[in-house]
């Protein structure tokens, strides 16, 4: 996450060695077969289209970017493509790319994220009355996907972690819970305030908390980004001690907030402060559980798909973490893809902006994941928790898709 300047960019550009290590592990490009959506095409685009103003196809070319980070791990020569990608879109129009006007509404919306309060209400209500009424394949019927579906773990409440921690202590935790376990999933923040009394840490959660901003970097809007940024680092700073986040999403843009103020000291090295504190809910989770003891395991056990969000995959290197937590909760199996984890097609704004591509992405980890036969799936990130809800529904399944923090509440009651 880092604004350069036209000069530092271009010079970067050069340093390209055009080897295509990047369209191999280019969702988009996987999705779409069309390698100008790849990194090494859009660099390609770059050059030849450097010294022009960029038009509504090279806007919407580089709109086609989940900003996943795999190019970048895979990269020999270490360049930072998302920050490239993010760069140029700081120069576009207002309403760049295909459906840009929905894009646009989103990142207004989570500029007043109570709004989506509104929506979980109404959504609610509507997927409780038309859900089961709607053909499989209707649009309105995956738009309301997000807010139903199942989050329980039927025949299962056998098997569960005694929490053996005092819980008299009430040590004050403060939690950044993000827009989406703020308004679309409150029983995220619900299940991480049980689960942590049973530990004996009592939640704080800062008034005033707002958007993490990383929707507004993203669409290249970093004064924007920034203004979020100081809002929330003002909040933060005010408590001491880790701060815990439970997306992951959430989790990478405000560990990388200092990169926001690369010319700002002041504002940097608060940022830095803060993004030190910070801890991801599995890390933190881990800690808590290593010294426990396992309760007997039940006879009926929990098949579970972990999805690895992709800024904790690439960005982080944060996997394993989240595994340990679920092999150490009784009667619980986890099932694996044969080639790995992969994109779901979220990509913050990117599946408002290209949805055909979206649900191509999507759908393909659907199929293989559903293939596995879980009892349920999870993951941490709000973004892809949404993509997957709809995934399992576009399938026409009934498979529970819930949080981390859900799961693991339920398996340490």
């Amino acid at each position: 996450m880092r604004e350069r300047e036209s000069e530092a960019g271009a010079a970067v550009q050069k340093r390209c060695a055009k080897c295509g290590a990047c369209t191999a592990v280019c969702p988009v490009y996987r999705a779409s077969g069309n390698e100008i959506y790849s990194a090494r095409g859009k660099r390609h685009l770059a050059e030849v289209f450097k010294d022009e103003r960029p038009g509504p196809v090279f806007e919407d070319i580089y709109a086609k970017c989940l900003l996943c980070g795999a190019c970048s791990r895979v990269c020999p020569s270490k360049l930072d493509i998302p920050a490239d990608v993010v760069a140029a879109r700081s120069d576009f129009s207002m309403l760049y790319g295909e459906h840009g006007y929905q894009k646009f509404l989103a990142r207004k919306a989570l500029n007043r994220p109570e709004l989506l309060g509104a929506a979980r209400v109404l959504g609610s209500r509507a997927a409780n009355i038309l859900f089961g009424r709607l053909p499989a394949a209707s649009g309105l019927r995956l738009r309301l996907a997000m807010f139903g579906g199942s989050s329980s773990l039927p025949g299962h409440d056998d098997a569960a972690m005694p929490r053996s921690a005092d819980t008299s202590a009430g040590t004050e935790l403060i939690y950044f819970p993000g827009c989406a376990a703020s308004y679309l999933y409150p029983d995220i923040t619900a299940n991480v305030r049980e689960f942590l009394q049973g530990y004996g840490y009592e939640l704080n959660i800062p008034d005033g908390l707002g958007c993490c901003g990383l929707a507004a970097y993203a669409s290249g809007h970093p004064d924007e980004a920034r203004r979020l940024a100081r809002k929330n680092i003002e909040l933060l700073e005010q408590g001491d001690g880790p701060i815990l986040v439970s997306c992951a999403s959430c989790f990478a843009q405000l560990a990388d907030y200092k990169d926001l103020f690369e010319r700002d000291a002041h504002w940097k090295a608060r940022a830095e402060l803060v993004g030190e504190r910070v801890v991801e809910i599995s890390c933190f989770v881990e800690n808590l559980l290593q010294d426990q003891d396992v309760a007997a395991q039940s006879d009926r056990v929990l098949k579970v798909f972990y999805h690895d969000p992709c800024h904790l995959r690439h960005d982080r290197t944060i996997t394993q973490e989240p595994r340990s937590v679920l092999r150490s909760l009784p009667g619980v199996e986890l099932v694996e893809l044969a080639d790995g984890p992969q994109c779901c097609g979220q990509g913050g704004l990117f599946h408002i902006g290209a949805p055909e591509l979206s649900a191509r992405i999507r759908d393909d980890l659907a199929t293989k994941v559903l293939a596995l036969q879980p009892d349920v799936i999870t993951t941490s990130c709000s973004g892809c928790l949404m993509q997957l809800k709809t995934a399992v529904a576009a399938a026409d399944s009934t498979v529970p898709v819930i949080h981390l923090a859900a799961l693991i509440n339920a398996r340490t009651r």
